[in-house]
């Protein structure tokens, strides 16, 4: 028993010393020097934070003029901030007790795209003929220039403008696009889309403008330009009551539901396109079916009625075409229709919120005592120069006044 307890400690002892070893990982001085993350990708004027791990040794940190950018240091931890010029940039470090022990980190600086947030989205759904307006929330990352969106309307069901104010004209599903550029040029886009609904009959007889009545002098005045048409003169002083009429020139929709499907006399076809090629006496059929049909008192305008909403009532600025002093802003004629008819409300409305009464298609109105005969025609269309889209010209018709593709016309009505 005296010989088993000496025995058992010398055991240990030897079964400790050989876990050691000779001491030489204990003691091993070998020199190790790493960098995370050894590359990335950041942001323009964005930084990164890079971290060393040394054994056996100290860091020796690059000088600032060694580094493009900046950096500080805490510790075993370097803020690294490189240029704001896209490209790769390095940055090295090494082991004070061995310099020739060097790790680097690569870090990729490049600029993020602009984002942009289309508002309403979803849009709510509208009828053809109505309006949305769209904005765009836009965020430009460092180093970016602010740019206004370019507005697109995927397809043909509408026109939207540099403000983003969307006029539907044609009924499915429209795609709605605003594009900016990002750093290198490339398009940078989003889209919402906008569900469009056919108008209902009632929809579109109610689509009436209120005109507060006023006295106004008709024809050709002073400061509308020197060159007065024969039929826009004498000029004469006229007093309105309060009358109301359509935003819109009658559609071939409308004239449809009213005269039947297989009755549309239209050159160019399409239900949001102004009916044209209508003659006087279909004029009259129309009404009387349509007020048979909505017992309401709708007619033609007035041709004083006319020039005065043209000229924007109460609220005139004066403007030659109505709307603008630029009839491509407010109208579909010689230069820019393309020789067709366009939907109705494309383009921008008068003061009264009325479209079209320059150009797209000219407009019987009802002479009347004005100007000793009943038919006359107002407005210009698609297919005539400018100047026959003036507020004040008047076209007169002789004889039966031959319907053709330029020809349409627009609701008017005393009371609701």
């Amino acid at each position: 028993m005296i010989k088993f307890a000496v025995a058992a400690p010398i055991a240990l002892s030897l079964l400790f010393l050989t876990s050691c070893g000779d001491g030489k990982e204990v003691n091993d001085k070998t020199i190790r020097i790493s960098i995370t993350p050894v590359t990335k990708s950041v942001e323009a004027g964005e930084g990164v934070e890079l971290t060393v791990d040394a054994r056996n040794t100290a860091i020796k940190w690059p000088e600032p003029g060694d580094v493009e950018g900046s950096f500080t240091v805490v510790n075993n931890k370097a803020k690294y901030v490189p240029p704001s010029v896209e490209g790769t940039y390095r940055f090295s470090v090494a082991a004070e007790a061995d310099p020739s022990k060097i790790v680097t980190a690569r870090i990729t600086v490049v600029f993020a795209d602009p984002t942009i947030t289309i508002k309403p989205d979803p849009p709510p759904e509208i009828k053809v003929s109505k309006t949305i307006q769209f904005t765009a929330d836009l965020d430009f990352p460092f180093g970016q220039t602010q740019q206004d969106p370019t507005w697109e309307v995927v397809g043909e069901c509408g026109t939207i403008d540099d403000t983003g104010l969307f006029s539907a004209a044609w009924a499915g599903d429209c795609v709605i696009k605003a594009s900016v550029k990002n750093k290198n040029n490339r398009i940078i886009s989003e889209s919402v889309t906008v569900k469009i609904k056919e108008p209902t009959l009632d929809d579109i007889v109610d689509d009436m403008t209120a005109v507060r009545g006023g006295r106004f002098t008709i024809g050709c005045s002073a400061g509308q330009r020197n060159d007065c048409p024969d039929t826009a003169l004498p000029e004469q002083s006229v007093t309105l009551n309060d009358f109301y009429i359509g935003k819109y020139e009658v559609t071939q929709f409308l004239w449809k539901q009213i005269m039947g499907v297989y009755y549309n006399p239209s050159r160019n076809n399409a239900n949001n396109l102004p009916v044209e090629t209508v003659s006087w006496d279909d004029l009259q059929t129309f009404f009387e079916r349509l007020n048979d049909r909505t017992g309401k008192d709708y007619r033609l305008p007035t041709e004083a009625e006319w020039e005065y909403a043209a000229r924007g009532g109460t609220q005139s600025k004066g403007y030659i075409y109505s709307g603008s002093d630029t009839l491509d802003k407010t109208g579909w004629y010689a230069d820019n229709s393309d020789g067709k008819t366009h939907p109705v409300g494309m383009k921008q409305a008068n003061e009264l919120g009325l479209h079209d009464m320059s150009g797209n298609v000219a407009e019987w109105v009802d002479g009347g005592s004005l100007s000793g005969q009943t038919r006359i025609v107002r407005g210009g269309n698609y297919n005539y120069d400018e100047e026959f889209a003036r507020v004040f010209y008047r076209g007169r018709c002789t004889g039966i006044c031959d319907p053709n593709p330029g020809l349409g016309f627009r609701l008017a009505s005393s009371s609701r």
